[in-house]
């Protein structure tokens, strides 16, 4: 008897270890991935922004307003502080929470409602944003919704939603209080930190951790910039900016110190260092393995900032006038030296001049590419003050051409290229263009031998009218790769 009641007590306490263990395991077991909830947005980003249309003041939501969206951005990595950014079909905003590590609640890719009634939308530096209206120091301000409440006002849903950056250029990215890219995650292409915050961090790691700004540039010589913004209690302000070329991805912001200032900047804010993918080599750069058989900046030429002006020699160069005297200068403008042409001033029927390359032995290499950057300067589309027909930049090829004597002597060929290449169209506005133009790839792999490229001024200036072809052309970055 007391044999079978030991045999039924250790069944017993088999049976409860087991479901002991069961249960034990059943605890840590991953909660299912919450869904979407009972809720309807009945109204778009886009739409509820036109809530708020006068710069300045603060708009209180009191109509039963829901909006959806997936979130894109949030406080995870320290770079955005008590903010969280969603984003829909048309459009994006930024919403102000008053908690930490809302990360937690509301990751990148899940899917929030957002209550709008009692809540407020303004502007913060010309961005739209959702909060709380406070009185501060006897002012309205717009705050984060209050921790205790988050829950009354954002409620989420699935999670693991697709989140793709709108790709756009810059010209895309404007800075009306309506632009629908103000707060959406966007993506850039070829963009390169300048060669001046190379050697920088994305932020200040000092004890003041100041928020720092980084300026990118698309393309080769290209003048106009974004700026990178990060702040220094982000995890990676430590980390040095990428070297190279490629894709940016951020939030896009802009700043403008008070709602009618004119000068505002176009704001890039990472979430992490993955945003930044320059992964290729720098613009201009040859690729792996590629044979640089020319690559002229004319960084090494003397050059005056004013008259008189100082002619290009570069050795093995040739810088020959056909008609009048002038010839290619050394000019330089914001630390970038180049090669500067005009006619202008020269009461001169003719103004004709070459600006040769040395000899580029083709043998040894296939494959070879010609490119450059041009601007042409004082080009307008009106006079007085502008000169409706341009002077002419020729880029010509030549196979016999020794290096030594005039380059338009008889018997020296030279095969006309120009439209092969794309040149600087002139500014219809400006005196100079805001940016280089590069002229693209062009291909010399049909050439042989020793070959030399000419770059041929035409203008002229004989009447000092606006029909004269005096406008200026500048030239850099002469690049001759093989492999």
């Amino acid at each position: 008897m007391n044999r079978i009641v030991k045999l039924n007590f250790g069944f017993l306490l088999t049976s409860m270890l087991l479901l002991s263990i069961s249960a034990c395991k059943k605890t840590f077991d991953a909660p299912p991935a919450p869904g979407d909830v009972n809720i309807v947005a009945n109204t778009s980003i886009e739409a509820l922004k036109t809530y708020h249309t006068i710069p300045g003041v603060y708009d209180l939501i009191t109509e039963d307003v829901i909006i959806s969206g997936i979130v894109t951005a949030n406080d995870k990595s320290g770079n955005f502080y008590k903010q969280l950014f969603i984003q829909d079909t048309t459009g994006a905003i930024q919403i102000l929470v008053d908690a930490n590590s809302i990360y937690t609640s509301y990751p990148i890719g899940r899917r929030v409602f957002i209550k709008c009634k009692g809540l407020t939308l303004t502007d913060s530096y010309s961005n739209m944003v959702l909060g709380y209206k406070a009185i501060v120091d006897n002012l309205p301000s717009i705050e984060g919704i209050p921790g205790a409440t988050v829950n009354n006002y954002i409620v989420g849903g699935s999670l693991n939603n697709p989140v793709e950056p709108l790709s756009v250029t810059s010209a895309d990215l404007g800075t009306s209080l309506n632009n629908k890219y103000i707060n959406a995650l966007v993506k850039l292409e070829d963009y390169e930190f300048i060669t001046a915050d190379t050697s920088k961090t994305f932020s200040d790691t000092s004890s003041y951790k100041s928020t720092a700004n980084r300026l990118v540039s698309k393309g080769c010589g290209n003048a106009l910039t974004l700026t990178v913004r990060t702040s220094g209690y982000a995890n990676f302000a430590g980390a040095h900016v990428p070297t190279g070329n490629g894709s940016l991805t951020a939030i896009y912001t802009i700043y403008r110190s008070s709602p009618t200032s004119s000068t505002t900047t176009k704001q890039m804010i990472i979430r992490d260092p993955s945003d930044v993918q320059f992964t290729n080599g720098r613009c201009g750069a040859p690729p792996p393995g590629t044979v640089v058989l020319l690559n002229e900046d004319f960084e090494t030429q003397t050059a005056n900032t004013a008259f008189p002006y100082v002619p290009i020699t570069v050795p093995g160069w040739t810088n020959l006038p056909e008609a009048f005297t002038r010839t290619f200068d050394a000019r330089i403008f914001s630390n970038n030296k180049y090669a500067y042409l005009s006619g202008f001033g020269t009461n001169a029927a003719a103004v004709t001049t070459w600006l040769v390359t040395k000899g580029l032995n083709l043998d040894a290499t296939t494959q070879e590419t010609l490119s450059f950057e041009t601007k042409q300067d004082f080009y307008l589309t009106t006079a007085p003050g502008g000169t409706p027909v341009p002077s002419a930049l020729k880029i010509l090829i030549s196979n016999n051409f020794t290096g030594t004597g005039n380059p338009w002597a008889a018997g020296v060929n030279w095969t006309d290229i120009t439209s092969l290449t794309t040149l600087s169209p002139g500014s219809t506005n400006s005196n100079y263009p805001a940016a280089y133009t590069p002229s693209g790839t062009i291909d010399l792999s049909s050439y042989t031998g020793t070959i030399y490229i000419a770059f041929r001024y035409e203008g002229s200036d004989p009447a000092g009218t606006a029909t004269d072809k005096t406008s200026a052309w500048e030239i850099d970055n002469i690049k001759v790769f093989g492999l």
